[in-house]
């Protein structure tokens, strides 16, 4: 586990690989927030599209950082290949947040506005709680704090049983598709990004073989 090798106490490349990652989890962040807030009021700009295409580019271009920078370190320290490939595994997930955001905002230029719907706290809500959960995964990961990764896992995967649910009362919703399309694809969204960052939080609990299930169903794992 990355756990392991922190204990070692030494400065490596491998932590600045560490910092980049983290810095991608910020990132993300701040895209996730971004492009979520035009659904809550904020609409569609030029200047918002930039912002957020601008910042999913930089956690791109982090991972591809990260990715040359492991084949250099595994060049020179075999010893370290579990490491590496842990990295290796995790960075797709904390780079999927970008992606993720994007097609929040997608939302948005296709006319989505929950600003003034009914269900606007509750939609809100599932979006701090998300936000929330990237921010608090940074900070956890930065901190290789393996107690609180467990248990911060275990709170996330309640949601994605309940981000299902709303898919599903979403497809069986007598409403206008107006309506029912945007809240589907939206919590189809917050379900994904949080289970991609429960992938990032598994390279601290589990082993090499355990990691990347949490997008996979329950059963499936």
């Amino acid at each position: 586990m990355v756990l392991e090798f922190f204990k070692r106490g030494s400065q490596t490349p491998i932590d600045e690989i560490h910092a980049t990652l983290v810095q991608m989890l910020l990132d993300g962040h701040d895209v996730f927030v971004t492009a979520s807030d035009a659904l809550f009021g904020g609409g569609k700009s030029k200047e918002t599209k930039r912002e957020v295409r601008s910042t999913d580019k930089g956690i791109n271009e982090a991972q591809a950082s990260i990715r040359r920078n492991l084949m250099i370190h595994a060049a020179v320290n075999s010893g370290d290949l579990a490491v590496v490939l842990q990295y290796a595994s995790i960075v797709k997930d904390a780079e999927r947040v970008g992606d993720y955001a994007k097609n929040l905002y997608d939302l948005v230029r296709y006319g989505a506005d929950f600003d003034s719907a009914p269900d606007r706290d509750e939609l809100l809500g599932y979006r701090n709680a998300v936000a929330n959960l990237i921010l608090e995964a940074a900070g956890v990961f930065e901190a290789v704090d393996k107690d609180r990764a467990q248990a911060l896992i275990g709170k996330a995967d309640g949601f994605l049983d309940e981000y299902d649910d709303h898919v599903k009362a979403m497809c069986k919703a007598d409403g206008s598709t107006q309506d029912a399309v945007p809240r589907a694809l939206y919590y189809r969204f917050l379900k994904r990004t949080t289970a991609h960052i429960m992938n990032v939080l598994t390279s601290l609990v589990q082993p090499l073989d355990r990691l990347d299930y949490y997008d996979e169903a329950k059963e499936d794992r």
